[in-house]
């Protein structure tokens, strides 16, 4: 291995560790609150509406837990990825995912919450399939996240739509587009960080891991090579975020 793969593959076990201890304690906090709501119930410290009120509001901090598990599998996958042992290669470089299928895969997680939220997530262009040189599960988690991202941020009763094309670089270019409660385009670049939460969605949601676009960003460029990036239109609050693939990494 030269110094240059040593190098890429430390840095993605630090952003791996760095990733692991965010987990634990985004997880560890709203299931601390869960317990103790349930003992306030059983012991009769809450009665009443209150009951309802804390269950609901339990219910969201469990919401959120299972958001951070479905993401840890992330973990395994991304170090399989842009790991440089000669013994994984052949087989990473035989995996591919296929759009649509991957969208249509992850928009099942969401299927429940987004009818409940008058929300519908439609894919322009179902029948055209793309091949993507990269494990299913990891092109997976950047959808998973967007979705979720959108159930939470996004505003309800709507459309929001899904749209995969190719530029005259022969990118492929996958965009959701879709109101939302927006977001300062001088911080687009910064909702990728870990740990960043705007000022909108912390006024919209409290709890938040600031992980999920993170994963995104990590995918988008260490695995395929590509970029990720965000945008929002204040007329009409309409927000888009843009995943483009570059030719080498796809195929029809």
């Amino acid at each position: 291995m030269n110094q240059e793969a040593m190098i890429e593959e430390t840095r993605g076990k630090d952003v791996g560790m760095l990733f692991l201890a965010n987990f634990v304690h985004q997880v560890v906090n709203p299931l601390n609150g869960v317990i103790g709501t349930l003992h306030n119930i059983t012991d009769g410290t809450y009665s009443g509406t209150v009951v309802a009120q804390k269950i609901n509001a339990s219910r969201a901090q469990l919401e959120q837990c299972v958001t951070l598990i479905r993401n840890l599998a992330y973990l395994s996958d991304f170090f399989f990825e842009v790991s440089e042992k000669e013994v994984l290669r052949p087989t990473r470089e035989v995996v591919t995912s296929v759009l649509p299928q991957v969208v249509i895969e992850a928009l099942q997680f969401f299927q429940i919450s987004a009818e409940r939220k008058g929300m519908e997530i439609q894919l322009l262009d179902s029948a055209t399939q793309y091949r993507i040189k990269a494990r299913p599960e990891l092109i997976k988690q950047i959808f998973i996240n967007l979705f979720d991202n959108w159930l939470k941020y996004g505003l309800p009763n709507q459309v929001v739509y899904v749209d995969v094309k190719k530029n005259k670089n022969h990118d492929l270019i996958i965009e959701i587009r879709g109101a939302s409660v927006g977001f300062d385009n001088n911080n687009a670049e910064k909702l990728f960080e870990m740990g960043f939460r705007s000022k909108e969605a912390q006024e919209k949601v409290a709890q938040g891991s600031g992980i999920g676009l993170f994963i995104c960003k990590e995918v988008a460029e260490k695995v395929l090579h590509g970029t990720i990036s965000a945008s929002h239109k204040h007329k009409g609050s309409m927000t888009t975020f843009r995943l483009a693939i570059p030719r080498e990494k796809w195929e029809l």
